[in-house]
Protein backbone atom coordinates (compact mmCIF):
# COMPACT_ATOMS: atom_id res chain seq x y z
CA UNK A 1 0.00 0.00 0.00
CA UNK A 2 1.38 3.30 -1.02
CA UNK A 3 2.29 5.98 1.52
CA UNK A 4 0.15 8.74 0.56
CA UNK A 5 1.83 11.08 2.78
CA UNK A 6 5.29 10.97 0.92
CA UNK A 7 3.35 12.70 -1.96
CA UNK A 8 2.77 16.65 -2.15
CA UNK A 9 -0.70 17.57 -3.68
CA UNK A 10 1.07 18.20 -6.81
CA UNK A 11 2.66 15.13 -7.74
CA UNK A 12 -0.78 13.02 -6.15
CA UNK A 13 -2.33 15.06 -9.16
CA UNK A 14 0.12 14.92 -11.46
CA UNK A 15 -0.36 11.10 -10.70
CA UNK A 16 -4.40 11.03 -11.25
CA UNK A 17 -4.63 12.64 -14.04
CA UNK A 18 -2.28 10.67 -15.68
CA UNK A 19 -3.96 7.10 -14.38
CA UNK A 20 -7.39 8.88 -15.70
CA UNK A 21 -6.29 9.78 -18.88
CA UNK A 22 -4.87 5.96 -19.89
CA UNK A 23 -6.81 3.75 -17.04
CA UNK A 24 -9.80 5.21 -16.09
CA UNK A 25 -11.13 3.99 -12.71
CA UNK A 26 -15.29 3.62 -12.03
CA UNK A 27 -15.37 5.46 -8.74
CA UNK A 28 -18.96 5.84 -7.31
CA UNK A 29 -20.37 9.20 -5.93
CA UNK A 30 -18.16 10.89 -8.79
CA UNK A 31 -20.35 14.37 -8.04
CA UNK A 32 -19.98 16.14 -11.32
CA UNK A 33 -16.33 14.75 -12.37
CA UNK A 34 -16.36 13.35 -15.68
CA UNK A 35 -15.13 10.15 -16.32
CA UNK A 36 -13.37 9.06 -19.22
CA UNK A 37 -11.33 12.38 -19.61
CA UNK A 38 -9.54 13.41 -23.12
CA UNK A 39 -7.25 15.96 -21.72
CA UNK A 40 -5.32 16.89 -18.77
CA UNK A 41 -7.95 19.94 -18.76
CA UNK A 42 -10.86 17.33 -18.58
CA UNK A 43 -8.48 15.54 -15.92
CA UNK A 44 -7.95 18.49 -13.73
CA UNK A 45 -11.91 18.83 -12.77
CA UNK A 46 -11.14 15.60 -10.69
CA UNK A 47 -9.54 18.37 -8.57
CA UNK A 48 -12.43 20.82 -8.37
CA UNK A 49 -10.88 24.22 -7.11
CA UNK A 50 -7.83 23.05 -5.81
CA UNK A 51 -6.36 21.92 -9.07
CA UNK A 52 -2.74 23.04 -9.18
CA UNK A 53 -0.44 23.12 -12.46
CA UNK A 54 0.91 20.07 -12.34
CA UNK A 55 3.52 20.65 -16.17
CA UNK A 56 6.34 20.69 -14.51
CA UNK A 57 5.67 17.98 -12.40
CA UNK A 58 4.89 15.05 -14.98
CA UNK A 59 8.11 15.78 -16.12
CA UNK A 60 9.65 15.20 -13.15
CA UNK A 61 7.56 11.88 -12.33
CA UNK A 62 9.45 11.05 -15.92
CA UNK A 63 12.78 11.46 -13.99
CA UNK A 64 11.55 9.56 -11.28
CA UNK A 65 10.69 6.69 -13.81
CA UNK A 66 7.18 6.78 -12.38
CA UNK A 67 6.46 8.22 -16.32
CA UNK A 68 7.88 8.26 -19.89
CA UNK A 69 7.18 10.59 -23.21
CA UNK A 70 4.82 9.01 -25.44
CA UNK A 71 2.87 10.09 -28.96
CA UNK A 72 0.23 11.78 -26.78
CA UNK A 73 2.67 13.72 -24.36
CA UNK A 74 3.32 11.34 -21.47
CA UNK A 75 2.02 8.37 -19.60
CA UNK A 76 2.69 6.48 -16.75
CA UNK A 77 5.30 3.35 -16.35
CA UNK A 78 3.90 0.10 -14.71
CA UNK A 79 4.92 1.51 -11.10
CA UNK A 80 3.94 4.93 -11.93
CA UNK A 81 0.29 3.12 -12.69
CA UNK A 82 0.49 0.94 -9.50
CA UNK A 83 1.14 4.32 -7.12
CA UNK A 84 -1.80 6.40 -9.24
CA UNK A 85 -4.40 3.14 -8.41
CA UNK A 86 -3.41 3.71 -4.57
CA UNK A 87 -3.97 7.17 -4.85
CA UNK A 88 -6.88 7.17 -6.69
CA UNK A 89 -8.62 4.79 -4.44
CA UNK A 90 -7.08 6.92 -1.15
CA UNK A 91 -8.38 10.75 -2.81
CA UNK A 92 -11.49 9.15 -4.90
CA UNK A 93 -13.07 12.37 -6.67
CA UNK A 94 -15.88 12.25 -3.59
CA UNK A 95 -12.66 12.93 -1.60
CA UNK A 96 -12.13 16.16 -3.14
CA UNK A 97 -15.98 17.21 -3.26
CA UNK A 98 -16.31 17.05 0.73
CA UNK A 99 -12.91 18.90 0.98
CA UNK A 100 -14.70 21.61 -1.81
CA UNK A 101 -18.09 21.29 0.59
CA UNK A 102 -16.21 21.67 3.99
CA UNK A 103 -14.89 24.91 2.67
CA UNK A 104 -17.43 26.25 1.67
CA UNK A 105 -19.89 25.84 4.15
CA UNK A 106 -17.33 27.37 6.91
CA UNK A 107 -18.32 31.08 5.57
CA UNK A 108 -21.79 30.04 4.73
CA UNK A 109 -25.01 31.87 5.67
CA UNK A 110 -27.31 30.11 3.45
CA UNK A 111 -26.33 26.46 4.66
CA UNK A 112 -26.49 27.36 7.32
CA UNK A 113 -30.26 28.56 7.33
CA UNK A 114 -30.91 25.48 4.88
CA UNK A 115 -29.83 23.32 8.11
CA UNK A 116 -31.87 25.30 10.37
CA UNK A 117 -35.28 24.46 8.07
CA UNK A 118 -34.47 21.30 6.97
CA UNK A 119 -32.69 19.60 10.11
CA UNK A 120 -33.90 21.43 12.89
CA UNK A 121 -30.38 22.84 14.06
CA UNK A 122 -27.60 23.69 11.99
CA UNK A 123 -24.73 21.24 12.62
CA UNK A 124 -23.40 21.62 8.99
CA UNK A 125 -25.03 18.49 8.28
CA UNK A 126 -24.72 16.53 5.07
CA UNK A 127 -26.87 13.58 4.47
CA UNK A 128 -30.16 12.80 6.42
CA UNK A 129 -30.31 12.63 10.09
CA UNK A 130 -31.98 15.90 11.33
CA UNK A 131 -31.92 16.89 14.70
CA UNK A 132 -34.70 14.28 15.88
CA UNK A 133 -33.10 11.48 14.13
CA UNK A 134 -30.21 12.34 16.52
CA UNK A 135 -32.47 13.12 19.27
CA UNK A 136 -34.07 9.50 18.89
CA UNK A 137 -30.54 7.54 18.89
CA UNK A 138 -29.51 9.28 21.78
CA UNK A 139 -32.85 8.16 23.55
CA UNK A 140 -31.82 4.53 22.63
CA UNK A 141 -28.41 4.89 23.63
CA UNK A 142 -28.64 6.62 26.74
CA UNK A 143 -25.22 7.81 27.27
CA UNK A 144 -23.45 9.37 30.20
CA UNK A 145 -20.32 11.27 31.41
CA UNK A 146 -19.05 7.84 31.66
CA UNK A 147 -19.47 7.00 27.94
CA UNK A 148 -16.63 6.69 25.64
CA UNK A 149 -18.21 7.27 22.31
CA UNK A 150 -16.42 6.84 18.45
CA UNK A 151 -18.32 9.00 15.92
CA UNK A 152 -17.32 7.69 12.49
CA UNK A 153 -17.63 10.00 10.01
CA UNK A 154 -18.09 12.92 11.37
CA UNK A 155 -17.90 15.54 9.08
CA UNK A 156 -16.40 18.95 11.08
CA UNK A 157 -17.93 17.59 14.48
CA UNK A 158 -21.01 19.50 15.23
CA UNK A 159 -22.67 16.57 16.03
CA UNK A 160 -20.22 14.85 17.72
CA UNK A 161 -19.77 18.39 19.73
CA UNK A 162 -23.70 18.24 20.32
CA UNK A 163 -23.82 14.44 21.43
CA UNK A 164 -21.32 15.13 24.28
CA UNK A 165 -22.73 18.46 25.34
CA UNK A 166 -26.57 16.88 25.57
CA UNK A 167 -24.85 13.71 27.00
CA UNK A 168 -21.37 14.94 28.67
CA UNK A 169 -20.11 11.69 27.25
CA UNK A 170 -16.25 11.68 25.91
CA UNK A 171 -16.50 11.53 22.23
CA UNK A 172 -14.17 10.69 19.35
CA UNK A 173 -14.74 12.11 15.79
CA UNK A 174 -12.90 11.00 12.68
CA UNK A 175 -13.48 11.93 9.06
CA UNK A 176 -10.86 11.63 6.28
CA UNK A 177 -11.17 15.09 5.03
CA UNK A 178 -8.91 17.08 7.02
CA UNK A 179 -10.79 20.78 6.26
CA UNK A 180 -13.43 18.77 8.33
CA UNK A 181 -11.19 18.05 11.16
CA UNK A 182 -9.62 21.21 11.39
CA UNK A 183 -12.78 22.66 11.56
CA UNK A 184 -13.96 20.50 14.79
CA UNK A 185 -10.53 20.98 16.46
CA UNK A 186 -10.78 25.48 16.15
CA UNK A 187 -14.33 24.97 17.02
CA UNK A 188 -14.25 23.33 19.89
CA UNK A 189 -10.60 24.06 21.60
CA UNK A 190 -13.02 25.09 24.63
CA UNK A 191 -13.96 21.15 25.12
CA UNK A 192 -10.84 19.23 24.70
CA UNK A 193 -11.61 17.08 28.05
CA UNK A 194 -14.35 15.75 26.04
CA UNK A 195 -14.40 16.32 22.50
CA UNK A 196 -11.42 14.83 20.11
CA UNK A 197 -11.33 14.59 16.22
CA UNK A 198 -8.59 13.36 14.20
CA UNK A 199 -8.48 12.29 10.26
CA UNK A 200 -8.86 8.52 9.51
CA UNK A 201 -10.48 5.91 6.93
CA UNK A 202 -13.07 4.17 8.45
CA UNK A 203 -11.89 1.16 6.81
CA UNK A 204 -8.33 1.48 8.22
CA UNK A 205 -9.06 2.68 12.07
CA UNK A 206 -5.30 3.33 13.67
CA UNK A 207 -7.05 2.88 16.79
CA UNK A 208 -6.04 -0.24 18.43
CA UNK A 209 -5.02 0.61 21.86
CA UNK A 210 -8.70 2.02 22.03
CA UNK A 211 -11.79 1.14 23.04
CA UNK A 212 -15.20 2.61 23.08
CA UNK A 213 -18.59 2.11 24.82
CA UNK A 214 -20.65 2.85 21.46
CA UNK A 215 -19.22 3.20 18.18
CA UNK A 216 -22.02 5.74 16.10
CA UNK A 217 -22.16 5.83 12.07
CA UNK A 218 -24.61 8.60 10.89
CA UNK A 219 -24.97 8.38 7.46
CA UNK A 220 -21.26 7.23 6.57
CA UNK A 221 -20.46 3.35 6.85
CA UNK A 222 -21.79 2.86 3.44
CA UNK A 223 -18.66 4.92 2.04
CA UNK A 224 -16.45 2.01 3.26
CA UNK A 225 -16.22 -0.60 -0.08
CA UNK A 226 -15.91 -3.59 2.34
CA UNK A 227 -18.76 -3.04 4.47
CA UNK A 228 -18.15 -6.72 6.50
CA UNK A 229 -14.80 -5.53 6.67
CA UNK A 230 -15.22 -2.25 7.98
CA UNK A 231 -17.67 -3.92 10.60
CA UNK A 232 -15.31 -6.39 11.72
CA UNK A 233 -13.09 -3.43 12.52
CA UNK A 234 -15.39 -1.52 14.31
CA UNK A 235 -16.32 -4.65 16.05
CA UNK A 236 -12.50 -4.76 17.06
CA UNK A 237 -13.13 -1.75 18.83
CA UNK A 238 -16.07 -1.88 21.46
CA UNK A 239 -15.63 -2.80 24.77
CA UNK A 240 -17.00 -5.87 25.94
CA UNK A 241 -20.53 -4.65 26.89
CA UNK A 242 -20.32 -1.91 23.98
CA UNK A 243 -22.87 -1.12 21.31
CA UNK A 244 -23.10 0.53 17.54
CA UNK A 245 -26.07 2.66 16.35
CA UNK A 246 -25.88 2.99 12.66
CA UNK A 247 -28.31 4.81 10.19
CA UNK A 248 -28.10 2.54 7.22
CA UNK A 249 -30.22 0.69 4.71
CA UNK A 250 -32.29 -2.71 4.86
CA UNK A 251 -29.41 -4.78 3.71
CA UNK A 252 -27.23 -3.87 6.59
CA UNK A 253 -28.70 -6.76 8.64
CA UNK A 254 -27.31 -9.46 6.43
CA UNK A 255 -23.62 -8.05 7.17
CA UNK A 256 -24.57 -7.48 10.91
CA UNK A 257 -25.85 -11.53 10.99
CA UNK A 258 -22.38 -12.24 9.39
CA UNK A 259 -20.58 -11.39 11.79
CA UNK A 260 -22.41 -12.79 14.29
CA UNK A 261 -24.02 -9.69 16.14
CA UNK A 262 -26.87 -9.20 17.77
CA UNK A 263 -29.07 -6.47 16.93
CA UNK A 264 -32.50 -4.55 17.29
CA UNK A 265 -33.35 -2.35 13.87
CA UNK A 266 -35.56 0.59 14.14
CA UNK A 267 -37.48 1.64 10.86
CA UNK A 268 -37.31 5.25 10.16
CA UNK A 269 -38.45 5.01 6.65
CA UNK A 270 -41.34 7.37 6.90
CA UNK A 271 -39.90 9.97 8.66
CA UNK A 272 -36.78 9.32 6.12
CA UNK A 273 -39.19 9.96 3.07
CA UNK A 274 -41.09 12.88 4.60
CA UNK A 275 -37.33 14.05 5.03
CA UNK A 276 -36.60 13.78 1.50
CA UNK A 277 -39.47 16.01 0.60
CA UNK A 278 -38.48 18.92 2.68
CA UNK A 279 -35.05 18.47 1.77
CA UNK A 280 -36.04 19.45 -1.74
CA UNK A 281 -38.36 22.02 -1.23
CA UNK A 282 -36.14 24.05 0.91
CA UNK A 283 -33.19 23.37 -1.61
CA UNK A 284 -35.97 24.94 -4.77
CA UNK A 285 -36.18 27.74 -2.49
CA UNK A 286 -32.40 28.68 -1.73
CA UNK A 287 -31.27 27.42 -4.88
CA UNK A 288 -30.77 31.36 -6.46
CA UNK A 289 -29.93 31.94 -2.74
CA UNK A 290 -26.59 29.13 -3.32
CA UNK A 291 -25.43 30.26 -6.71
CA UNK A 292 -25.51 34.17 -5.72
CA UNK A 293 -23.32 32.85 -2.51
CA UNK A 294 -21.17 30.86 -5.35
CA UNK A 295 -22.05 27.66 -4.27
CA UNK A 296 -24.49 26.28 -6.42
CA UNK A 297 -22.64 22.95 -6.56
CA UNK A 298 -24.25 22.71 -3.44
CA UNK A 299 -27.52 23.25 -4.30
CA UNK A 300 -26.98 20.85 -6.73
CA UNK A 301 -26.13 18.00 -4.59
CA UNK A 302 -29.04 18.56 -2.09
CA UNK A 303 -31.58 18.68 -5.23
CA UNK A 304 -29.88 15.68 -6.70
CA UNK A 305 -30.17 13.30 -3.07
CA UNK A 306 -33.88 14.38 -2.24
CA UNK A 307 -37.40 14.01 -3.59
CA UNK A 308 -38.70 16.17 -6.17
CA UNK A 309 -42.86 14.73 -5.50
CA UNK A 310 -45.31 16.01 -2.63
CA UNK A 311 -46.53 12.25 -2.81
CA UNK A 312 -47.89 11.19 0.60
CA UNK A 313 -45.67 8.12 2.17
CA UNK A 314 -47.59 4.31 1.67
CA UNK A 315 -46.84 1.22 0.54
CA UNK A 316 -46.22 2.26 -2.71
CA UNK A 317 -43.39 4.48 -1.71
CA UNK A 318 -41.47 1.77 0.50
CA UNK A 319 -38.68 1.43 -1.49
CA UNK A 320 -36.84 4.47 -0.13
CA UNK A 321 -36.00 2.60 3.47
CA UNK A 322 -33.64 4.18 5.93
CA UNK A 323 -33.24 1.98 9.55
CA UNK A 324 -31.55 2.87 12.71
CA UNK A 325 -29.51 -0.53 13.65
CA UNK A 326 -28.95 -0.97 17.58
CA UNK A 327 -25.88 -3.33 17.74
CA UNK A 328 -24.35 -5.37 20.39
CA UNK A 329 -20.71 -5.57 19.90
CA UNK A 330 -19.62 -9.35 21.27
Amino acid sequence: MVDITRFEENEIQALIILGELYDPIETPNNNSYKFYPKSIAEARTYFRRFAVDVSDTIVALMERGHAVRDDNGSRLTEQGLTISRELRRARPPIWYWYKDFYTAIKESKVFSEYCERTFGKDMSQHGFSDLAEIDFMLTVLDLSKESRVLDVGCGNGNIAEYISDVTEADVTGIDYIPEAIAQARRRTVSKQSRLHFMVGNLEQLDLESQSYDAIISIDSIFFGKDMKKTVVGLKGLLKESGVMAVFCDEGFGATLKENGLIYDVYDRSREHYGHLQLKHRVAQEMKEAFEEEGNGFIAENLLTESLDNSVPYDSWTRQITRYFYHVEGL
